[in-house]
């Protein structure tokens, strides 16, 4: 994972849920939580969460919901502080799950810091972050900016 702290992340949404509440992390499982617990994926590349929302969907272009934005958080009133994840040592992808998922519920019950640097699944030399939005840190982050996103019809040619 890169070395230098991070200024901005990204995140692909739905509009409705285009905010930092963590409410998708009380609604269900995720990597690096269990349900019930608040949590804001973000990625530190715009590319890296278009990849992530095409590996959990099995829809077809014309199926999808027209409704995607890219949220643009900016980090920088969060700089150096945040923490590095380093679960990646696991070959099998179920210990592997059953270990991040474990390690992200300590994380956010510890609330020591509110974001925490993690491995993509997808490519594992790009990172991801993970928000705490319980964490009093948190409430630095202004409303993120976002705009319409359109999905390539290339990325559905192969599928």
């Amino acid at each position: 994972m890169p070395d230098s702290t991070p200024a901005t992340a990204w995140r692909l949404t739905r509009a409705p849920y285009a905010d930092l509440s963590g409410r998708g992390g009380q609604l269900k499982s995720g990597r690096w939580n269990t349900q019930g617990r608040p949590v804001v994926y973000l990625s530190l590349e715009a590319s890296l969460p278009v990849l992530e929302v095409l590996m959990n969907l099995d829809l077809a272009l014309e199926d999808l919901p027209p409704d995607y934005v890219l949220m643009r958080v900016d980090l920088s009133p969060l700089l150096a502080r945040y923490g590095d994840a380093g679960v990646e040592d696991a070959t099998d992808v179920e210990t592997l799950s059953q270990t991040a998922r474990s390690f992200g519920d300590t994380w956010l019950a510890e609330g020591r810091t509110p974001c925490l640097r993690v491995a993509s699944h997808l490519i594992p030399e790009a990172s991801n972050l993970l928000l705490n939005p319980l964490h009093p840190g948190a409430s630095l982050l202004e409303a993120p900016s976002h705009r319409p996103f359109r999905f390539d019809p290339r990325l559905f040619a192969h599928r």
